[in-house]
């Protein structure tokens, strides 16, 4: 719907509605789940996590970030972290240390593209504040960890992150997908 230059996106770039509607209707896991009817979406993630986080944390900053902290798919899609370790496989398989190039090229373009959201959206980038960026980090594995247990079933658990955390503070279940424009809503 529009035309920007991702590789030097300038605040006025960022539209906020068309993320929350791009994210409503970008599938988390690619939608490979079954135990859900609909898509679980970035858009109901990133709502739900902050929510969680706000409930917790009581701070509204920080669940901002938390709401934000996906921002970038709406720009550059989602892939999955096995669809991007195996990638990082394929690289190393190509030429030595090229894996963790991929990864870093990978961190660092979400990275700036999550400054110019973050800057657009009012906010310092969220590197500027470590206990910030450790707290949204940890709830996004809470997150998946929560999400892939209701989405695939106790045989994921293996294979999920963060299993010492403690389950993040949903008021509302994980296989339950929003409509795209309850996400879009709701996320707004």
């Amino acid at each position: 719907g529009s035309v920007m230059n991702i590789a030097d996106l300038k605040v006025e770039d960022i539209d906020f509605v068309r993320m929350a509607d791009g994210l409503s209707k970008i599938a988390r896991f690619n939608g490979a789940y079954s135990r859900v009817i609909g898509i679980y979406s970035v858009a109901q993630h990133s709502v739900m996590g902050a929510r969680a986080l706000y409930r917790e944390k009581t701070n509204q900053v920080l669940a901002a970030y938390f709401l934000l902290h996906d921002g970038h798919e709406y720009i550059i899609g989602d892939q999955p972290r096995p669809t991007m370790k195996l990638i990082g496989h394929h690289a190393e398989h190509m030429q030595e240390g090229a894996g963790a190039m991929f990864a870093f090229a990978v961190e660092n373009m979400k990275a700036s593209i999550d400054v110019v959201i973050h800057r657009a959206a009012g906010f310092p980038p969220l590197a500027e504040f470590p206990n910030y960026a450790r707290d949204v980090a940890e709830m996004d594995d809470r997150m998946l960890r929560a999400e892939g247990l209701a989405l695939f079933g106790p045989k994921a658990a293996a294979h999920l992150p963060a299993k010492n955390l403690k389950p993040p503070e949903l008021k509302e279940p994980v296989d339950k997908a929003w409509p795209p424009d309850v996400a879009k809503e709701k996320f707004l």
